[in-house]
C-alpha cells in the first residue's frame, strides 16, 4: 500500500519579505518532493505530494528552519487530490491575490551579516554599494506600494534588473532567489551629493560628505525611512549649527557607533542592553553615560541614545567618519522628512552643508525606535522602524475591524483585527499640520495594504484632540475613553490581563470625566470597566499651555495651593487669576507636580523639551544617590475625601520648602521627593488592595519614564505583596494609549 500524501498548506505569519518561498521550495527539493508553492498576498499557499514521511518531515522544518524573526508561523493543512499537485521539480509559482486574511507583513530588517561582510570585501561585486540587500534583510514596509509582496509592487520596480542580479534573482540556490530589494552599482539606486559648491555621483558623493562630516560639516543623509541630519558629535560649532537647523534648544541628539566597542568606550552597558543594541530592528537605546561628547550633543542628560548602523549607507559612513550625530530630518516637532527636493531645498540656510541622498522611494515616513532597559528588562520608548507593522497578539478577538486614535502628543493609532492589534509607527504632535497630515495618509495607506477598513472607532474624551476629530470623520460608530484608563489598560493588552487590575497612571496631563486635568490617577480596572479610586488632590492650575512649559507658572500654582505666600510679582499675578478663577483648570497630574518641584529646588525652570525639568529633577535624585545619601522621604501624606483617596500635595511642597529653607541642599529634596512619590504611591495602593482585595498592579503614563520612581516603586509594591506589571513592548508615555484604546473596546465587543 502506498504510503503517498498530497497536502494543500497554507501558511500565515511573518512569510512576506523575508525568503520564505525559497525556502519552500528549496526544502521540497531536498526531500525529494513534488510541488508549487506561491505568496497569496497575506499568506503563502503550498501544493506539495510525495512520499509520506518525507511530507511530514517537510510540514515539520516549514515550521521549525523558517526564515525570518519573531513568531513562528501558522500552518493549516488538508489532504487533497494528488492530480491537484504539479508533477516535476518543486517550483516558486506567480503570485496570486487573496483579500480573505490580514496579512502579517515585516518591517524594515537591519542589514545581515552575510550582506554586511560582502560590502566590506575588495573581492565582492557588491562592494561599497550602499543599497546592498537580500531577503534576509533590507527595507521592507517603507519600500511597500502594495500586496503581494514582489518586486514590481515595491518602489525597486523602477530599477530594472541588470543580467547578472536577475541571474541571482531567479536562482533558488542564492539568497537573493525572490529578494525583493536586489540591487548592485549596475542596476540599483546610487547616491548623489548636493552642496552649495556643486554635485557629486556614486563614489565622489559619498567620499565628498564623509569629509564634510569629517571637517565639521552638517549633511543630511536618506536613508531607509526619511532623513537623517548628521554631524560631528565632538565638533561644538557644528552641533550648534544643527541645533538652529532644526530649533532643537537642548533637548539630546542620538549617536550611532560603529560597533558595540565604540559604544562601550562612552556607555556602560550591560548584557540585556547589549542584547537589545544589536537585535534586528537596530533601536536607539538609551544608556548610562560614561564619558561624553561636547556638551552640545547630549547636554546634561545622564544617558546617551546609542544606536548601531541598521542599512549599508550607515556603515560605510561609520568606516569613514567615526561616531556620529544622527538625528531625525526635520523641524523638531514636524515630521521627518523623505522627499529630495523639500530637503534640498533647506541647503539655502547657512547651517546645513550638503545632502547626501537617492532616487529610491519612501513610501512610509519612519523615525528610529528607541528602547531602553528597566529592572533588566526592554522597555519600548518610541515604537517605529524595525517594529511597525507587526502585530501584537491579543487575549481577546475582534470580530469587526476597530480603530483606535491613540492620543494627540506622541501620536499613534492602531487597527484591530481577530486577535491581531498593528500600531502604526509614532507620528509626533498632532498640533503640528504636517504631522496631522502624516498621520492621516498613514492611516490609509495601513489600512490598504492590511486589507482593514474601520468598522468602529475608539478615540480620547478630549474634546479638542485632532485625533478624536479624525475618528469622528471615519462615520462609524464611535466609543470615546478616558486618557488614563486606556494607560492602565495598554499595560493589560500586553500582558494578557482582563482584572481586576489596580492601575497607577503617572502622566503629564488627560482630560478627566470630570472635565479636570488628570494626571496622577489610582483606577481599578476590570475588563472594560474602571473605576476611580484616588488621585493627587486637585491644585488649580493657571496658565494653561504656559504652565506645561513653564515650571515657574506650576509651582506659582502648587505654592498658592500649599497656602505659601507668593515670592515674586509673576506669582501675584498667578495668586490673584487663581482667585479669580482665571485661566484656571483643576489638575492632579503628577507631571506638573514634577516641574513644580525642580523648579522649588532650583533645578529646571523651563521645560525646553517635554520633560526637561522632570529630568533635572531625577539628575539631581540621582546623583545623591551616587554620593550615598540616604534621605527619609519627603511627607506626602495619603488622605480620604467622600471615599476618595487623595495625595496631599499642598503638604508635600510646605514640608520640601521648609526643608530647603532650612539649608538642605536642592539634590538631597530632590531624593528625598522621589521616595516620597514612591511612598505616597505604594500607600495608595495599599488602602485600595484593602478596599478591593485585588493585588495586581499596573504602572504607565510618561512620568514613569524616571527611573528611580519605576524601579523604587516597583520593588516597593513587590515587597508588599503585589504583582507589578507595566509597559514593555510598547511606550509607557502616550505611544501606548492607542493599543490600550484597542484593548477595551475588543473586549467591551468580547
Amino acid at each position: 500500500m502506498s504510503s503517498e500524501r498530497s497536502v494543500k498548506l497554507n501558511v500565515l505569519g511573518v512569510v512576506q519579505g523575508v525568503g520564505y518561498r525559497p525556502f519552500v521550495a528549496r526544502l521540497g527539493r531536498e526531500l525529494k518532493l513534488a510541488g508549487t508553492v506561491r505568496n497569496l498576498g497575506g499568506w503563502v499557499e503550498i501544493f506539495v505530494r510525495g512520499d509520506g514521511p518525507r511530507v511530514e518531515e517537510f510540514i515539520r522544518r516549514l515550521r521549525s528552519d523558517a526564515p525570518g524573526w519573531g513568531e513562528l508561523p501558522e500552518i493549516q493543512s488538508e489532504e487533497i487530490a494528488p492530480e491537484l499537485v504539479p508533477e516535476g521539480i518543486f517550483s516558486i509559482i506567480p503570485s496570486g491575490q487573496e483579500r480573505d486574511r490580514v496579512p502579517v507583513l515585516p518591517p524594515d530588517l537591519s542589514t545581515c551579516p552575510k550582506c554586511e561582510a560582502e560590502l566590506k570585501d575588495p573581492r565582492d561585486r557588491r562592494y561599497r554599494y550602499p543599497f546592498i540587500s537580500c531577503t534576509e534583510c533590507g527595507p521592507r514596509w517603507t519600500i511597500m506600494e502594495r500586496l503581494p509582496y514582489d518586486r514590481e509592487t515595491t518602489v525597486m520596480e523602477d530599477f530594472p534588473l541588470c543580467p547578472a542580479c536577475a541571474a541571482e534573482y531567479g536562482d533558488i540556490a542564492t539568497r537573493r532567489c525572490h529578494a525583493q530589494t536586489i540591487a548592485c552599482h549596475d542596476c540599483g539606486p546610487v547616491l548623489f551629493l548636493r552642496t552649495k559648491q556643486g554635485q557629486w555621483e556614486t563614489d565622489g558623493a559619498f567620499d565628498e560628505a564623509a569629509r564634510l562630516l569629517r571637517a565639521g560639516g552638517v549633511v543630511a543623509v536618506r536613508d531607509i525611512g526619511g532623513f537623517h541630519l548628521a554631524c560631528d558629535p565632538n565638533n561644538s560649532q557644528a552641533l550648534t549649527r544643527l541645533r538652529r537647523l532644526k530649533g532643537r534648544e537642548a533637548k539630546p541628539f542620538a549617536v550611532m557607533f560603529p560597533d558595540v566597542s565604540s559604544v562601550e568606550a562612552y556607555c556602560h552597558l550591560s548584557e540585556p542592553e547589549r542584547t537589545l543594541l544589536c537585535s534586528i530592528p537596530r533601536p536607539i537605546v538609551l544608556l548610562r553615560k560614561r564619558r561624553d561628547f561636547a556638551p552640545e550633543t547630549c547636554g546634561v542628560s545622564r544617558e546617551i541614545g546609542c544606536m548601531l548602523p541598521c542599512a549599508p549607507l550607515q556603515m560605510l559612513l561609520m568606516d569613514a567618519c567615526g561616531p556620529l550625530v544622527m538625528t531625525s530630518g526635520n523641524r523638531s516637532g514636524e515630521p521627518i522628512l523623505t522627499e529630495n527636493e523639500t530637503m534640498l531645498e533647506l541647503l539655502k540656510s547657512d547651517d546645513l552643508d550638503g545632502v547626501l541622498y537617492h532616487a529610491r522611494r519612501i513610501c512610509t515616513p519612519m523615525d528610529d525606535s528607541v528602547a531602553r532597559v528597566a529592572e533588566g528588562r526592554s522597555q519600548m520608548v518610541r515604537r517605529a522602524r524595525g517594529y511597525v507593522p507587526m502585530p501584537l497578539t491579543l487575549p481577546v478577538t475582534a470580530e469587526k475591524t476597530i480603530f483606535a486614535a491613540g492620543g494627540d502628543l506622541k501620536a499613534c493609532f492602531c487597527l484591530m483585527k481577530g486577535d491581531r492589534a498593528y500600531l502604526s509607527q509614532h507620528f509626533g504632535d498632532m498640533e503640528d499640520p504636517g504631522v496631522a497630515e502624516t498621520y492621516r495618509r498613514a492611516v490609509r495607506r495601513q489600512g490598504e495594504l492590511l486589507r482593514l477598513a474601520p468598522e468602529r472607532g475608539i478615540c480620547d474624551l478630549h474634546p479638542g484632540y485632532h485625533s478624536r476629530a479624525f475618528a469622528r470623520s471615519l462615520d462609524v460608530p464611535l466609543q470615546e475613553v478616558q486618557h488614563h484608563h486606556a494607560h492602565i489598560a495598554s499595560v493589560m493588552a500586553e500582558h494578557g490581563l482582563a482584572g481586576p487590575v489596580l492601575g497607577l497612571a503617572f502622566d503629564g496631563t488627560g482630560y478627566g470625566t470630570d472635565g479636570a486635568v488628570w494626571g496622577g490617577e489610582l483606577l481599578l480596572c476590570e475588563g472594560p470597566d474602571m473605576t476611580r479610586l484616588g488621585h493627587l488632590d486637585y491644585v488649580p492650575l493657571c496658565g494653561g499651555d504656559k504652565a506645561a512649559k513653564d515650571a515657574a507658572f506650576a509651582l506659582a500654582s502648587y505654592r498658592c495651593h500649599a497656602g505659601l505666600p507668593a515670592e515674586s510679582p509673576e506669582a501675584q499675578t498667578v495668586r490673584a487669576a487663581i482667585a479669580a478663577g482665571i485661566n484656571t483648570t483643576p489638575t492632579s497630574s503628577m507631571g506638573r507636580l514634577f516641574d513644580a518641584v525642580s523648579a522649588l529646588l532650583g533645578l529646571g525652570t523651563y521645560n525646553n523639551y517635554e520633560g526637561a525639568c522632570a529630568v533635572a529633577l531625577e539628575n539631581a535624585a540621582a546623583e545623591a544617590l551616587e554620593r550615598g545619601e540616604d534621605p527619609a522621604p519627603a511627607k506626602f501624606p495619603v488622605m480620604e475625601r467622600d471615599g476618595m483617596l487623595l495625595a496631599d500635595t499642598g503638604a508635600l511642597i510646605r514640608s520640601l520648602t521648609e526643608a530647603l529653607e532650612a539649608g538642605e541642599s536642592p539634590g538631597t529634596l530632590a531624593l528625598s521627593f522621589h521616595r516620597g512619590v514612591i511612598a505616597m504611591g505604594t500607600e495608595l495602593m495599599l488602602r485600595a488592595r484593602t478596599r478591593t482585595g485585588v493585588s495586581a498592579a499596573a504602572l504607565s503614563g510618561g512620568v514613569f519614564m524616571n527611573r528611580i520612581l519605576l524601579s523604587g516603586l516597583s520593588q516597593a509594591l513587590r515587597e508588599a505583596g503585589f504583582t507589578v506589571y507595566r509597559n514593555e513592548r510598547v511606550p509607557m508615555n502616550d505611544g501606548g494609549v492607542a493599543l490600550g484604546q484597542v484593548y477595551l473596546a475588543a473586549m467591551k465587543e468580547d
